[in-house]
């Protein structure tokens, strides 16, 4: 200890920094360090400069207290650096002072060491984020020079910094060359290679690890469910669950998000029990992970229960209930839920106005639509962006005002991208306005010029005005294209298993069974008057092959798959990767009065419940 004073007081007075309850306690505290000359005292004033940073957030008065140390050495700099890096704002303020600390190098006392790296290396990502890897290699030099390399502590940070700066090949450098690695850098390593997209690293990373624990799981599950490999995500789960360890509500998020996207309604209805059993279901994120999930599962009704029993509600499980809503043709109702959300003082954001102005467009309301996005920016200070610029011209060309949603489009302030034209075109293709259309087809093409869509339109516009000559050269723009069409795939769940199947597949067990149910249903459907739309075939083949392609489309195979495998008189429900072409729209309208079963088809676009021979789209989608 410093001068003459006891060892006992210092200690008295540390204990009783660290059991302050108040910000007064501390200052009175502090002015009884000045009263007795401790407010140099390096150990006591780094106590102080902890409470006050990390108990009261008092982050001003511990830099006051700082400043007005006399020498201050290594763990004083790391305590304030420390204080900086975990105060929202600060962290410039603490690169600052790193650089001050490094200005005092030749003294000893004041060198860099194991812990000053971590929360500086925090400061910098929070400050730079990915805009350039070049602090972080300076500091990286810095880990070197000073001898911390080896510190398991620093080398997980360092590498965590890489990774949440896009930087992938620098953190997995660091982590190949750490000496020693516990759980935390493995898991930092897999949520690196999870952002990245790289999930057959992560995997690999996983599968190899000495020691898995929760966070080990959760990010493999999230890193899954985050990248679209959704069936991945659930067979993760179902490992997790053999390996007998819990989810968590971060865990659980993930599943939910997977079982909504691939409409796996009987995993979901079980994660929803498990959570209610657990006392996570009133969890303001779980709780709207259950709306996402019940509604893009078609159960909007069992969506509304978990959002009128939530205790609390903030704007993204209302934004979730509204979105819900809108995309199974309940637009009225989402609009209700967005009325009460301003009556409450509740503040919007961009998602909420989405889900608002997609409401509109379902029913019809356009006026109300245009009101809607006038005040986005003019009452909540929201700036529109090409989706909710997409929501309007689909909600102008929806309602047949072509003229105006082409207008729209030429005053909007931004470019307009391929959702934008592709809103447009699908508007004049539903009210045959051919001219226009072709427009907007080209200016699709042009923004992507594999886009299928735009030749798909172009080639049937020539062809219904006898111009084969231009049906010839969209078969020449295709072949230079080199169009790649996503491929089609459908998932169904049945048993609690979730299955996919893609167009012509015929790589699943039960594939003899699928067809000739398919044989049977086309048989009945031609009975019931059925001819297939072959208008969007785009290969050029032979009018009967063209037929043949239409019948084993993915959500057919689905749906024929269900049909033998489920109980008679049980709702079928399909989720399709893409938007459901005319012609299996046409048909699974006529085998819904066929095999009266209802069929819940949800695709890019929207939900379409199919019953008795009609549709909720209203065959508009």
């Amino acid at each position: 200890m410093q001068g003459t004073k006891p060892l006992n007081l210092q200690k008295t007075l540390s204990s009783l920094l660290q059991l302050s309850s108040t910000t007064n306690h501390l200052k009175q505290i502090h002015s009884r360090l000045l009263v007795l000359d401790l407010h140099h005292d390096q150990f006591l004033v780094t106590s102080l400069i902890n409470a006050l940073s990390q108990r009261f957030r008092a982050i001003n008065y511990a830099f006051s207290v700082f400043s007005h140390t006399q020498n201050p050495n290594t763990f004083l700099f790391n305590a304030m650096i420390q204080a900086f890096s975990q105060t929202p704002g600060f962290s410039f303020n603490a690169i600052s002072l790193y650089t001050l600390q490094m200005r005092k190098e030749i003294n000893p006392t004041t060198r860099p060491n194991r812990f000053t790296f971590p929360p500086f290396l925090k400061a910098c990502v929070s400050s730079y984020a990915s805009s350039s890897v070049k602090p972080l290699q300076q500091i990286h030099a810095h880990v070197v020079k000073f001898g911390t390399c080896s510190d398991v502590y620093v080398g997980t940070t360092l590498l965590d910094s890489y990774s949440k700066c896009s930087e992938i090949e620098f953190a997995r450098r660091v982590f190949v060359d750490m000496p020693e690695r516990n759980v935390i850098s493995w898991n930092s390593m897999i949520s690196g290679f999870a952002k990245c997209g790289d999930m057959d690293s992560a995997r690999e990373l996983f599968e190899g690890m000495p020691e898995k624990n929760l966070v080990s799981w959760t990010s493999v599950i999230s890193g899954y469910a985050q990248n679209g490999y959704f069936c991945e995500t659930l067979m993760v789960f179902e490992d997790m669950g053999v390996a007998g360890v819990k989810p968590n509500e971060i865990t659980l998020v993930s599943v939910l998000s997977a079982c909504a996207n691939l409409g796996a309604l009987g995993l979901g209805r079980r994660l929803h029990s498990f959570l209610e059993d657990n006392g996570y279901e009133f969890d303001l994120f779980v709780g709207s992970a259950l709306i996402d999930m019940y509604s893009k599962c078609g159960m909007v009704g069992d969506a509304l229960q978990v959002f009128e029993r939530m205790p609390q509600r903030n704007v993204v499980a209302c934004s979730a209930m509204i979105v819900g809503l809108a995309m199974n043709g309940k637009g009225v109702e989402a609009i209700g839920i967005f009325e009460d959300m301003r009556f409450q003082g509740m503040l919007p954001n961009a998602i909420t106005f989405i889900g608002v102005l997609c409401a509109c467009c379902h029913a019809g309301l356009v006026d109300k639509g245009q009101f809607y996005f006038r005040c986005m920016n003019r009452e909540y200070s929201i700036v529109p962006k090409l989706q909710h610029y997409a929501c309007m011209v689909d909600l102008l060309g929806r309602a047949g005002h072509l003229d105006q949603a082409y207008q729209f489009i030429t005053e909007m302030p931004i470019k307009p991208d391929v959702v934008i034209w592709g809103a447009l075109l699908g508007a004049c293709k539903t009210h045959r306005e051919f001219e226009l259309g072709v427009y907007a087809a080209n200016r699709i093409l042009e923004l992507d010029p594999q886009h299928s869509g735009g030749f798909v339109f172009l080639s049937n516009a020539y062809a219904r005005s006898g111009d084969w000559d231009g049906v010839k050269k969209v078969r020449r723009m295709m072949e230079i294209s080199g169009m790649k069409k996503t491929p089609g795939k459908s998932w169904i769940e049945v048993n609690n298993v979730v299955h996919q199947f893609f167009a012509g597949d015929k790589s699943h067990p039960q594939s003899d069974r699928i067809y000739a149910k398919l044989d049977e249903l086309a048989k009945l459907l031609e009975v019931e008057g059925y001819m297939p739309n072959v208008d969007y075939v785009l290969c050029d083949i032979e009018e009967e092959e063209k037929e043949q392609s239409l019948y084993v489309h993915s959500e057919k195979l689905a749906i024929a798959f269900g049909l033998i495998n489920s109980p008679e008189g049980t709702p079928i429900r399909v989720v399709k990767n893409l938007r459901v072409c005319d012609d299996c729209h046409s048909a699974i309208k006529l085998i819904s009065k066929i095999v009266t079963r209802d069929i819940i088809l949800r695709d890019s676009n929207r939900f379409h419940h199919f019953s008795g021979g009609l549709c909720s789209c209203q065959d508009y989608w």
